[in-house]
């Protein structure tokens, strides 16, 4: 198809407060996820790795939700399976070829990140690497212009432990005197008050985790293969979606994983490369290009979409089971 073009987007995000990504539970604590990294010296050296596929999952959420925010829509379950998961495969459906055509061209998300129908599946165009640290162990899996900070530290020094606690607030007298009712009252007294009873679950607990230290670069590659301006502009508006909570990994109700971003954008067939999507804790910073890209994007949704939706039966509700649908004027 005409307009279509391969691009590399070269992310990089920088942790603001200590990240969880957890990759073994023991007990009550927690570890990173690591994988082996074969060494320039021949040796083998375990290294942080934030997955690949839990970046293109919230890129995945995102677009979703800021294409259904747009058009002002609830879908139906499978619908909603199919966007914010991927789809399930099964059932009777054969493949068909023109429904897929149809689909890419209605729904620019799915042709980005694919997803299955029935028994048939729509491959994405998005390849989303994992996002390595840069320090010295992670050498091999870096980008050259990356190693002479990658030679600064060892990865050793980018991790540490962080215990918390979680109180018994019904040891607290003077909240369970003001605010527990008088018939509940005699089950905080025992025996022997302030020593748990047999058998009495505990509501007090330490937990510890492993998490990477606030200052961290993390660098990740994303391939398009094959995209439109418009499939583009969906992959920009999640980015643009991620500025409103720019956090990545587990625990972040506890403040954890908060980064920044920053990428560039390489056309693959002429090299030339140029800033991409910036969100740095202001508002999100996109480049001309970028922007194009999300202003193509968004008029597909103002002016296709709303055709579609204003008819009775449309290809968006046969192809999403859309319901509750307004104008987006």
């Amino acid at each position: 198809m005409r307009g279509m073009k391969h691009f590399r987007i070269f992310g990089e995000f920088t942790t603001r407060s200590p990240l969880s990504h957890i990759g073994e539970t023991l007990s009550t604590t927690t570890y990173l996820v690591e994988e082996p990294v074969m060494q320039p010296g021949g040796g083998i050296e375990p290294v942080f790795c934030y997955n690949g596929n839990a970046w293109r999952g919230q890129l995945r959420d995102l677009a979703a939700s800021y294409m259904l925010d747009k058009l002002g829509c609830t879908v139906s379950l499978e619908a909603f399976h199919l966007l914010f998961s991927g789809g399930r495969i099964g059932g009777d459906q054969s493949v068909d070829i023109n429904q897929a055509r149809q689909m890419r061209r209605v729904v620019p998300m799915v042709g980005l990140l694919g997803g299955g129908v029935g028994n048939q599946i729509m491959p994405g165009k998005l390849r989303v690497s994992n996002s390595y640290p840069v320090c010295m162990e992670a050498l091999p899996v870096l980008r050259d212009d990356y190693h002479h900070d990658a030679l600064k530290c060892s990865y050793r020094q980018l991790t540490t432990e962080k215990s918390y606690t979680r109180m018994d607030d019904s040891k607290n007298d003077k909240l369970t005197d003001e605010l527990i009712s008088a018939v509940d009252a005699p089950l905080l007294e025992g025996p022997k008050k302030g020593k748990k009873k047999e058998g009495e679950a505990s509501t007090q607990m330490r937990m510890t985790s492993e998490l990477l230290i606030p200052g961290v670069k993390l660098a990740h590659e994303i391939d398009c293969l094959d995209v439109t301006d418009v499939e583009l502009g969906a992959l920009v508006s999640a980015l643009h979606s991620f500025a409103k909570s720019p956090y990545i990994g587990g625990q972040g109700n506890r403040g954890h994983g908060l980064v920044s971003y920053t990428s560039r954008i390489m056309d693959m067939e002429t090299g030339e490369e140029f800033g991409f999507v910036k969100l740095d804790g202001a508002s999100p910073r996109l480049s001309e290009q970028a922007q194009q890209a999300k202003d193509a994007y968004d008029k597909h949704l103002q002016e296709q979409y709303d055709q579609f939706l204003a008819k009775s039966e449309t290809e968006i509700r046969g192809l999403l089971g859309a319901e509750a649908c307004g104008s987006l004027l």
